[in-house]
């Protein structure tokens, strides 16, 4: 048993968006639904600009879990918070409960970026098998961390902005950026597994929620 995890280096990210293109391709994410977004602060008096993603925090209580009237939400294996979509009502209860309004619901029904279907299309794997209108979000790539690998957007990143962690098997470097990494807006109670480091910004005073 390992708890799993993201630490988001402020100071590395250069907005490239490939982590973003990356989850969309690995788990065929539809049209306007964002299992990670990117958003920006300003630093007036340095005037530096900072950027971080934003997506589940895969909290260790998180509030979405007993906030599910249909019992959807489970812990995985590693500490990853998964919806079985199967179970979903889509009744938006977890999205209400999530201090950063993290879950997304495709309400449009669109599952491709073709005004028609495409010529070709190979068929879909388990993980990227989803119910249109029903909750989904981030699965910090459960898919492969089970198989050894890093999530996809972790993977793509090219400046090392996002760093995997196992709280249980912390490398010195990433302990180090772990003494520097806060919650985001400063929502330490639901002990979230995706902290962020900053030397321009202050992550705890940062409010940004999902779209």
């Amino acid at each position: 048993m390992s708890r799993f995890g993201l630490i988001v280096d402020m100071d590395k990210c250069i907005n490239c968006h490939a982590c973003f293109v990356a989850c969309k391709e690995e788990n065929k994410v539809a049209p306007d639904i964002e299992w990670n977004q990117l958003h920006r602060t300003e630093n007036e008096r340095e005037r530096i600009i900072s950027y971080f993603r934003v997506g589940c925090m895969h909290c260790e209580e998180p509030a979405c879990l007993p906030a599910c009237p249909a019992k959807a939400i489970r812990k995985g294996e590693n500490g990853e918070v998964l919806v079985d979509d199967s179970k979903c009502i889509a009744c938006g209860a977890c999205r209400e409960a999530c201090p950063w309004s993290v879950p997304q619901f495709n309400r449009t029904g669109r599952t491709n970026y073709f005004a028609k279907a495409p010529l070709e299309a190979g068929p879909l794997l388990p993980h990227q098998k989803r119910i249109p209108g029903k909750a989904e979000r981030c699965t910090l790539c459960a898919h492969r961390t089970s198989r050894g690998l890093v999530p996809k957007c972790v993977e793509v990143c090219p400046t090392g902005s996002l760093v995997f962690v196992d709280y249980d098997r912390l490398t010195e470097p990433q302990k180090k950026l772990l003494e520097r990494s806060r919650p985001l807006g400063g929502r330490a109670e639901r002990r979230p597994k995706v902290l962020y480091a900053s030397t321009h910004a202050d992550p705890a005073s940062l409010k940004d929620k999902m779209r």
